[in-house]
């Protein structure tokens, strides 16, 4: 375990100076310790490789590639029956922190998140004094687009490490790096960090005013005459960061601004994020687009994906399978076999002995050329959707929203009527399995109880001691 300032003494890991052997696909590439940043930064092609590593390494398992989406925070989020105590999460999924399985993830998110925030200082930095080599859109572009991963990455260190914000916003939290010295940071109150964060999307959304995707899409590599700007869904795009400005917005809880910035984009970005057709999620289709790709704002492509689909989801697996009570599974669609969500990512694996439901939202599909194949998503449009109905204060304007979501989920309209937090717990469950979203989203509202994992009928009491993971020990030792 290493603390920040050992982190930090890192020097870029992932400068790549490789052709891009696949336009539609992030360089293949190996880390290397140490280059000479002028020749890193000296031609157009390394810069983008530069740019390409940071996004790969944000993809590896220890950060969004697993634990930050499928794994660790899914299981703290009580989707899975993890009560034996020979499961692997089993103390994660009992939020024992300080046991050393637990610690294991925990410190590798620590350890490997910063290193990205070190690496995009480092690339911000460089681009900043970088002359003569990008034309002055392609350097605010590449610069927007590290400015907002740089508050992508901090602000889930703070939801993950920071305190409960809605109870105790002024307590002290995580550093805050913006410079690419090697130094101890200081820890900083949550309040500070959340002003950081907007304000580095704020730079970076007046950076990306003139991102193609407003004008394009996110297109296909062989529809662009660069095909570097294709696939703008893989890249922290213009609306990526103005739907996370509306996420950061609700989680300080400004609930008017943030559902004014969720419906900005979902006025400007619709037409380019459509909603996933249902034909897509019909049972027995060759090649389900299990994520809905088509509402992806913002995705990392994972090389990873189908490993840790068959590392942690196969039903094959015995004492490390995560796998839902089959109880917990009905109850959280309520019984709508429709749901695409449910019908396409569960189902009963044949080809194993088991009978009950696992999850299949990132097995692997027959054609491997299609553009959603190795899709991580971390920003889908849906959650615009429940951003602005949090932020309406009429039930019937929230009723029309969440009704949008519900049809294009195959669900039957409701009436929110006093209860539109219930209603939007229950949406919240269904729609980001496997995503990472659920527990980050009890921990805003401070839910004091929530559903257990290994029970059908069981709760927890949730306190400020399960929601908030500690610093890793390396970190709170050096300082």
């Amino acid at each position: 375990m290493q603390p920040i300032k050992r982190i930090f003494s890192l020097l870029l890991l992932t400068i790549l100076f490789l052709s891009m052997v696949s336009c539609s696909k992030y360089l293949d590439v190996q880390p290397e310790d140490k280059f000479l940043e002028n020749q890193v930064y000296g031609s157009q092609t390394s810069i983008r490789n530069v740019i390409n590593g940071i996004y790969l390494n944000l993809a590896k398992p220890a950060v969004y590639g697993r634990e930050l989406t499928a794994t660790t925070l899914d299981v703290l989020a009580q989707y899975y029956n993890c009560a034996a105590t020979s499961h692997p999460f089993y103390t994660t999924f009992g939020y024992k922190y300080t046991d050393a399985t637990a610690m294991s993830h925990t410190t590798a998110i620590w350890n490997n998140a910063y290193t990205a925030i070190l690496n995009i200082n480092l690339f911000i930095h460089n681009v900043d004094s970088t002359n003569n080599v990008l034309s002055a859109e392609e350097k605010n572009l590449l610069l927007g687009e590290a400015y907002g991963l740089r508050a992508f990455v901090a602000f889930d260190l703070l939801r993950l490490f920071g305190p409960v914000y809605a109870t105790d916003s002024t307590k002290t939290s995580i550093p805050y790096p913006v410079t690419p010295e090697s130094k101890i940071e200081a820890l900083l109150p949550a309040n500070t960090v959340i002003t950081n964060v907007l304000a580095d999307l704020s730079t970076a959304a007046t950076l990306l005013e003139k991102d193609p995707v407003r004008t394009a899409g996110i297109k296909a590599p062989d529809a662009m005459a660069d095909k570097f700007l294709s696939l703008r869904n893989r890249r922290m795009n213009y609306y990526a960061v103005k739907t996370l400005q509306a996420r950061v917005l609700l989680y300080r809880r400004d609930n008017t601004g943030a559902a004014a910035t969720a419906t900005a984009v979902i006025n400007e970005a619709t037409p380019w994020f459509p909603w996933s057709p249902s034909s897509l999620s019909a049972p027995g289709i060759v090649n389900p687009d299990r994520i809905f790709s088509s509402e992806v704002i913002f995705g990392l492509e994972n090389a990873d994906m189908y490993a840790t689909q068959t590392s942690w989801f196969a039903a094959s697996l015995n004492t490390s399978l995560l796998a839902p009570l089959p109880q917990r599974l009905t109850a959280i669609y309520e019984d709508y076999n429709n749901d695409y969500r449910y019908r396409i990512n569960f189902d009963v694996d044949r080809t194993s002995v088991r009978t009950d439901k696992t999850f299949f939202k990132y097995a692997d599909i027959q054609n491997k050329n299609l553009l959603y194949r190795k899709l991580q998503p971390l920003v889908r449009l849906a959650e615009l959707y429940y951003i602005a109905i949090e932020g309406e204060t009429d039930d019937s304007r929230a009723s029309t929203l969440l009704n949008t979501v519900r049809y294009n989920r195959g669900l039957p309209p409701v009436t929110i009527s006093g209860d539109k937090r219930n209603q939007l717990t229950k949406e919240y469950q269904k729609e980001f399995w496997g995503e990472g979203q659920l527990f980050f989203y009890y921990k805003r509202i401070n839910l004091p109880v929530i559903s257990s994992g290994s029970s059908a009928n069981a709760t927890i009491a949730m306190t400020p001691a399960k929601y908030v993971v500690p610093l890793p020990l390396s970190e709170t030792t050096f300082r």
